[in-house]
């Protein structure tokens, strides 16, 4: 697996995890499409999932459009089905999902919004955090409280962090 970084809107990212055996992918986070068709137009990519750590805009805003193009499957958590856009597929709190070589383990990480998860691709070791987690700090509270940031941050990311390779 391959992970690229696609600048999106003015100040976001989202993440296209490439499956370079099959040159298939997901995105996590796609807060606008172009940026991301252009990526896999020149690369001839398909483009298997969408993965939203969150229903924030900045997150999910290109879902409709990169569906609508590509066919892909919407992932998100089972409690933001009406708040993420054109979601297919439930996840929940320790599941372990798995489609072709994608693999990832769910984790329900409250604080920034009440049904806010990550994703924890635990053989390539990589954890996409969304909101929640920054390099110099954490995302803002906005529906939760800060017993449960804490909560997500130290009990359940930190014991979970992927190992550096």
């Amino acid at each position: 697996m391959k992970v690229k970084i696609i600048k999106c809107l003015k100040d976001n990212y989202s993440y296209l995890i490439i499956d370079e055996k099959n040159n298939s992918s997901c995105v996590v986070d796609p807060s606008e499409s172009k940026p991301i068709e252009d990526f896999i137009k020149k690369n001839k990519i398909e483009l298997k999932f969408i993965l939203n750590t969150h229903h924030h805009n900045d997150h999910i805003g290109g879902n409709k459009d990169l569906k609508k193009k590509y066919g892909s499957k919407v992932i998100g958590y089972e409690n933001d089905k009406d708040r993420i856009p054109e979601i297919d597929i439930l996840v929940k709190d320790k599941e372990i999902w798995k489609s072709n070589n994608f693999e990832f383990k769910v984790f329900h990480i409250p604080g920034h919004t009440s049904g806010h998860i990550c994703f924890n691709f635990f053989k390539e070791k990589l954890l996409f955090t969304g909101d929640t987690l920054f390099s110099l700090g954490c995302g803002r509270i906005f529906e939760g409280d800060h017993k449960q940031m804490l909560n997500s941050i130290s009990f359940k990311l930190r014991a979970n962090k992927p190992q550096k390779r």
